[in-house]
């Protein structure tokens, strides 16, 4: 009997998948080769780019950086694993082909695309800490965006994370949400971005958690759910997310 290992299974499953369907670059969407995943070369290339960019507070490279902005500061999550800024389309001369990653894996489940995004952010953890230490979990999404797209992305990449870093992943929240986040602006995130608990959810006392969201915006769901995280008795919770859509302040020498 051959055994193989699950990783190799993967590989040959996707392959066999790619065949059968040709998937195309997320961005362009012009035909993509065997080798490729999500994104062409060319759009690669300009996410690559996208990725250059540096913190205006600590001076690395996002995906080497973990400064979180204020709000999520002041909710327990004093670290924040990131990749990439995200840009506004309107914007002159920026690079988007990085925004449409988050755009499409909140919308199709695509393996590669998940599996694309779970790579890039465990590069990023495992950039700033021993992760091997922590349980993951996700910022649920709202349970109408869950019945209109039929699965929950921020809990695919954050399982998809785990397998990555060898922790276990924890269902611990569920969503209560009236809107989607994004059609609500400035305060009404905060009271938008409403959490509870799982019935039945692993106990965490003192344990270190990572929080997974694809991006953050304000902080609001990322900080309200690290607050619910809080109260279980987690010791410890460090943020993750894809990108970021805040723009970290400068802040000068204190005498």
């Amino acid at each position: 009997m051959i055994v193989m290992k699950s990783g190799r299974i993967e590989k040959i499953f996707d392959r066999l998948l790619f065949y059968l369907t040709v998937p195309k670059c997320v961005c362009c969407e012009e035909r993509l080769d065997a080798d490729d995943r999500a994104l062409c070369k060319s759009c690669m290339d300009s996410y690559r780019e996208t990725k250059k960019a540096k913190c205006s507070v600590c001076l690395k490279v996002l995906n080497e950086c973990t400064c979180p902005n204020q709000y999520l500061e002041s909710h327990f999550v004093h670290k924040l694993a990131k990749v990439f800024r995200y840009r506004n389309s309107s914007e002159p001369g920026k690079l988007i082909s990085a925004n449409e990653l988050i755009y499409n894996v909140k919308r199709v489940a695509r393996r590669d695309l998940v599996g694309f995004i779970a790579d890039e952010m465990a590069e990023s953890l495992k950039n700033s800490f021993k992760t091997d230490k922590f349980i993951i979990t996700s910022v649920p999404r709202s349970a109408g965006r869950v019945n209109k797209y039929g699965f929950d992305h921020s809990e695919k990449i954050a399982r998809a994370i785990a397998k990555r870093l060898g922790i276990k992943y924890a269902r611990l929240l569920k969503s209560r949400l009236k809107n989607a986040q994004k059609k609500v602006k400035g305060e009404e995130r905060i009271l938008n971005a409403r959490f509870d608990y799982r019935k039945m959810h692993p106990d965490i006392n003192g344990a270190s958690v990572i929080l997974v969201d694809d991006i953050v915006t304000t902080g609001a769901s990322m900080g309200n759910s690290a607050a619910l995280i809080k109260g279980l008795g987690a010791r410890r919770i460090v943020g993750a997310c894809f990108a970021i859509a805040y723009r970290d302040n400068y802040k000068g020498f204190v005498n």
